[in-house]
């Protein structure tokens, strides 16, 4: 089952010092369970990057993004992209939930 044009909420847990609140949007991509791109609905900036990009993986090693279709979370690493995709800047690590 693809997740693509799915609505998601990312809840920010590191780092701590994040004053954006939660991060929504949508996903555009789905590769295998084992990587999302999501659609942001705002603008966030980096450190290196400013985008609406964010590409996530799931935390854990093995773990996938399969058990989002069954309503429960899932910790993430997530990355700002752009829109080639070629320039990646780690950010938050926090968990994703349907909206």
């Amino acid at each position: 089952m693809s997740l693509r044009g799915t609505g998601v909420r990312i809840i920010v847990h590191e780092p701590t010092t994040w004053d954006k609140g939660n991060l929504l949007g949508k996903i555009i991509f789905d590769r295998g369970g084992n990587k999302l791109i999501v659609k942001l609905s705002n603008t966030i900036s980096g450190n290196q990057l400013t985008s609406d990009l964010i590409e996530l993986s799931p935390h854990e090693l093995g773990d996938t993004f399969k058990s989002l279709t069954q309503h429960y979370s899932v910790m993430i690493d997530g990355s700002l992209i752009d829109e080639s995709r070629e320039i990646k800047e780690p950010l938050i690590y926090g968990s994703i939930t349907f909206d």
